[in-house]
């Protein structure tokens, strides 16, 4: 079963083959970004993952849980546009903005007291991180974009 992030890079590759031969529909160019978009997002998530250090040295692991912690308050406020919605579809942004910023200010406030008991409890956090927020994030990108992959 395919990843999220291959998914999407395969969705892109059909784009990226329909401009080559010029017949992209405009209509198709805002999906295009939201891929791009999507697909740079996960990529960074991924690599947080696989750059979270395995020890029990505070600093090290303060430094690069800073570095997730920045970048997931900056999906917070990052592309706010879309296709137009109805009142409803208002409403149903909202309330995926809300578990998204619930889900952020959970994790930092497990990790705001975070103490490893063992070399690799700080890496198997980050990724359990990563893995709850990814969803909730991909839900609320499909309130203004649905890219079904």
């Amino acid at each position: 079963m395919a990843t999220v992030l291959e998914s999407c890079k395969t969705k892109r590759d059909t784009y990226v083959s329909q401009i080559t031969e010029g017949c992209l529909p405009l209509d198709e160019l805002l999906f295009v970004q939201e891929l791009n978009y999507r697909i740079s997002v996960l990529e960074t998530f991924q690599n947080f993952c696989k750059t979270a250090p395995v020890t029990t040295d505070t600093r090290v692991m303060s430094f690069h849980y800073q570095l997730v912690d920045a970048y997931t308050r900056f999906l917070m406020n990052e592309r706010k546009f879309g296709l137009k919605t109805d009142e409803n579809g208002q409403k149903k942004r909202e309330t995926a903005f809300s578990a998204l910023e619930r889900v952020i200010q959970d994790t930092r406030k497990r990790f705001s007291s975070f103490v490893p008991g063992t070399q690799d409890q700080y890496k198997k956090s980050i990724i359990q991180l990563v893995n709850t927020i990814l969803p909730v994030w991909l839900q609320y990108r499909n309130t203004y974009i649905e890219i079904n992959v």
